[in-house]
């Protein structure tokens, strides 16, 4: 099992299969997904099979794109999923998804800083954005208390979204 990093409370490494059954019991519930793509439309177990298989398949062992299990040190429970997708050249998009009771701890806060600084470490990417619905508040917060600029509102994905960035230097925007 490959771990991308850990934090104070938390560990984000490579998926298992065995993982399925506790990330189907994340992305199955509607509120995790009140923001994103997949509103209304919660994830089955098949999709979550799917997901890690597909993850497993890419095997990422780099922090320029990745998406990791986030695992809660204390409890040894996965409670979510992060990582770095691939957005525009060598500027990937961070993301971030908890199960409900794990939301208002800081734990994306603390997800978010760690994997900004452990991407600027590690590799070469010249910035990350961050993508959040403009009603999304909770999230834009965390975007801001990681240090992401906020760029303002366009289109993407066939919705409305507010962009941030951070670049390698903190402050700059593309």
């Amino acid at each position: 099992m490959f771990i991308y990093f850990e934090t104070g409370r938390l560990i984000v490494r490579q998926y298992m299969l065995s993982d399925v059954d506790e990330l189907f019991h994340i992305m199955s519930d509607s509120r995790v997904h009140t923001y994103t793509k997949d509103k209304g439309n919660p994830w089955d177990w098949q999709r979550t099979d799917a997901y890690i298989r597909f993850m497993l398949d890419k095997d990422f062992k780099t922090l320029d794109c990745f998406h990791g299990a986030v695992i809660e040190k204390h409890t040894n429970r996965l409670i979510g999923l992060c990582g770095l997708n691939p957005y525009k050249e060598n500027t990937p998009e961070i993301e971030w998804k908890l199960g409900v009771p794990y939301w208002g701890k800081g734990y994306a806060t603390e997800l978010g800083k760690q994997i900004i600084m452990e991407a600027f470490a590690a590799t070469n990417i010249k910035g990350i954005y961050g993508m959040a619905q403009p009603e999304n508040i909770a999230s834009r917060k965390v975007l801001e208390k990681i240090g992401m600029n906020y760029l303002g509102n366009q289109m993407f994905r066939n919705h409305e979204d507010s962009f941030y960035y951070i670049a390698r230097t903190s402050g700059r925007t593309p």
